[in-house]
Formats: C-alpha cells, structure tokens, sequence
C-alpha cells in the first residue's frame, strides 16, 4: 500500500522577525497584501509541476523567498519547466489585473492588485534565484548547454542584482520609501557575488 509523501515546509527562524518588523514599519493590510501575493504565486509553480507530474517534496521559506525543492525533475523537457516556473509570475499578474478590475468597487484591491503587480514583474528579472533567472538558464541550456547557461545566467544575475541594488539605494535617497525592496537587492548581490567564484570549467578543480 503506498502511501503519498506530503509537501514539507521549511520556515527561517529570520521570517517571523522580518514580518514582525514589516508589520511595525508597514501597514497590516499591506502585510496581508503581500503574504496573499506570495502565496498566489506559489501555488501557480505548485499547480502547474504537479499536473506535470513532478513533485515538490519541501518549500523553503527565506527572508529572500521561497525555494521550492522538486522531485523527478528529470521528466520535465526544457519547456515544461520554463512553463512551470513561468506560472508564479503570471498567476500573479493575472490576479493583479482582475484585482484591479475590483478596484472600480473597492479601492483596497488597488494595494492587492500592485501588491501582485510588483511580485510578478520582479520576479521575472534575469537573476538568481529569482524565476526569471531560470527562465534565462533553461533557455540558454536549451540551445546550447548547461555549462554556457551557468557562466551565462551568473553574469547576467550579477549585473541585473548590481543595476537593483544601485537603482533602490538612489530611490530610497531621493524620495524614501520602504527599505524592503532593497533587502532584497542586498540579498541578491550578495548571492550572486558569492556564486562568480563557484563556477568552473570543466575538468578543473
């Protein structure tokens, strides 16, 4: 008798006390907006894997996110998995413009409509771990090779993750704003200046 293996969640112990401090600095119906955006998003990659018959074995919650874990990832072609990582962003972009529609009758769903706005389009830069960093990975392995999609996708990461965190540190100078944005580009420079020295070529050590 089998039995099917559930979905682990994997939480940060930094998550509680970055949405502690969120909720402090921000309003709660932002809070909510931006949970309920993350989660949307989520389940568009968890949708789309499981109908084609991959299966998420944990998620992992970061301060930077969430990483899925992915089991039989070998049965997904290049395609498949570019859709697969494709569905978050536009789940959430879809739900942005019916959110928005709302909005006609109710002016909160405006903030839940930009919340998923923001989400969607950020998550389709070209930078690690962000989904449109793998979307570049997946299609320059397509055409020609995992190992010239590495050397490719890390370069391309940094610099879009540099251009960020330049562009959020002038923002957040010239007219202030939430800081958050920039946790993030942080996070991301960080990572991926951490990621040029990982990459080798072949046969060497």
């Amino acid at each position: 008798m089998s039995h099917r293996k559930r979905t682990k969640i994997r939480i940060s112990p930094a998550v509680p006390l970055l949405l502690a401090v969120f909720a402090l600095l921000c309003s709660p119906l932002l809070l909510w907006a931006l949970l309920g955006a993350a989660i949307v998003h989520e389940c568009g990659h968890y949708a789309l894997l499981r109908r084609f018959g991959a299966r998420v074995s944990c998620l992992r919650l970061t301060v930077f996110g969430a990483e899925m874990q992915v089991e039989d990832v070998a049965r997904l072609s290049y395609g498949r998995e570019m859709l697969a990582v494709l569905a978050g962003p536009l789940t959430n972009l879809l739900l942005a413009l019916a959110l928005g529609a709302v909005g006609r009758w109710w002016d909160g769903a405006y903030l839940f409509a930009g919340t998923n706005l923001v989400l969607g389009i950020f998550n389709l830069l070209p930078a690690r771990p962000l989904d449109g960093g793998r979307l570049l990975w997946l299609g320059v392995a397509w055409i020609s090779e995992p190992f010239t999609a590495d050397r490719i996708t890390v370069r391309v990461s940094l610099i879009t993750s540099l251009l960020l965190l330049t562009g959020g540190i002038w923002v957040l100078w010239r007219w202030g704003g939430s800081p958050f944005l920039l946790l993030g580009a942080v996070g991301l420079a960080t990572g991926n200046l951490r990621e040029m020295g990982l990459v080798k070529c072949p046969g060497k050590r």
